[in-house]
């Protein structure tokens, strides 16, 4: 996933990469992580205690830090999807996924021959770079099946004019009942690994495998809550708006 927007509970931070499967808590000035180091030994060294491995320190802080940027992606990413739902066929980007079968018998990615722009609100006009392939798009519109009708401009072969269907109160009650289940997806969906729920479940386990004082541990719970609920508010303030501009 990419970066989409601002941060929701704690500053941004680049997100590392390591991930914690044995971790403990040590004392000082402040709370840190530690995970073990993974060193060549000899067969005898590895029967010795794994108390002699060498341990890698990492601040809670940052702990923190990187979950709060997973869960900001996630919203973000849930912000991009709902986007272009609400779009619907309105949306530039509806062909960029098709593949358009040409003359010489080879295939090319709809983007690499044509482009879509938005006219007015009743209109897209694709633009197709060599005239020659202008049929060959219009048969993978056509093939589509998106209820869409590309008509070539009879003053320009390479540009089509494709006119976007109205909006109904059908296809309005579809959008919202997509909208819901793509909320849902990214809110407590376990299948959805990026969703809000997979996330703290995913820190909440690292956190219960740590070793350390109990008081530490809770802390830190409680700080991952934190940010898991800001940030289901404001999935479901999101949710809301996208919902009314729906309506």
């Amino acid at each position: 996933m990419s970066g989409c927007g601002h941060a929701t509970y704690l500053p941004g931070f680049v997100r590392s990469t390591y991930t914690l499967k044995s971790v403990r808590f040590f004392s000082g000035s402040h709370i840190i992580f530690g995970k073990r180091k993974k060193t060549k030994k000899s067969r005898t060294e590895k029967i010795q205690s794994t108390a002699e491995s060498t341990v890698e320190e990492l601040d809670t802080q940052q702990f923190l830090l990187n979950a709060s940027k997973e869960f900001e992606k996630s919203i973000e990413c849930y912000s991009k999807e709902a986007t272009q739902l609400k779009m619907g066929k309105s949306n530039p980007k509806i062909f960029d996924h098709l593949k358009v079968q040409l003359s010489n018998k080879k295939t090319a990615n709809f983007q690499q021959i044509a482009q879509t722009v938005m006219k007015g609100n009743k209109f897209l006009n694709v633009t197709v770079f060599d005239p020659n392939d202008t049929k060959h798009v219009v048969s993978a519109i056509l093939g589509a099946n998106l209820n869409l009708n590309p008509v070539v401009d009879p003053k320009n072969p390479q540009l089509l004019k494709v006119l976007l269907p109205n909006s109904t109160k059908e296809l309005k009650e579809k959008q919202l009942k997509r909208l819901k289940e793509l909320t849902d997806n990214y809110k407590t969906s376990h299948n959805n690994r990026n969703s809000l729920a997979s996330l703290r479940n995913k820190y909440m386990k690292q956190i219960k495998a740590a070793e350390g004082s109990q008081d530490a541990i809770k802390k830190l719970e409680n700080s991952i809550e934190k940010v898991y609920r800001s940030n289901a508010d404001q999935l479901s303030k999101r949710y809301k708006n996208f919902s009314n501009s729906v309506k």
